[in-house]
């Protein structure tokens, strides 16, 4: 019976043990613990469980690892050429530079008269800075 129950707890535990967890100590010197990212102004650690073995390491080397991931090296292992890249790149650039050219028309108070057109031409902003991302080495 007592096997049953360890079982069941394992499997209750191992979710939360597999999870993301950051630690950072605040101004006034409480130790903190969070299963979500501190804000961006506090220097964090990223903590690893791995075999009852708690390793950390910055958080900010994380999230540069991560950069370097993304983007045209993303790309490439999707099997974009070289010249595909840089070509995508400039026409995802051109593409945002004209959208931002094209200035909606609004009322008196500020607000596009034409609420779905400008919606429309905000999701055309983020696509093209979307493809920015992914194509260019930095925007």
């Amino acid at each position: 019976m007592k096997a049953i129950w360890i079982a069941l707890l394992l499997l209750v535990a191992a979710p939360v043990a597999a999870g993301e967890m950051y630690s950072w100590t605040d101004a006034n010197g409480v130790k903190h613990f969070s299963d979500s990212p501190p804000p961006k102004s506090v220097k964090a650690e990223k903590l690893h469980v791995r075999g009852g073995v708690t390793t950390s390491t910055p958080a900010e080397d994380e999230e540069a690892d991560a950069k370097k991931a993304a983007g045209p090296a993303m790309a490439a292992a999707a099997g974009y050429s070289e010249e595909d890249i840089k070509r995508n790149c400039a026409m995802a650039r051109q593409n945002l530079a004209t959208l931002e050219a094209q200035k909606p028309a609004v009322d008196a108070e500020g607000y596009p008269v034409d609420l779905d057109a400008a919606k429309h031409r905000q999701g055309q902003i983020d696509k093209a800075n979307q493809q920015i991302k992914l194509f260019c080495t930095s925007q």
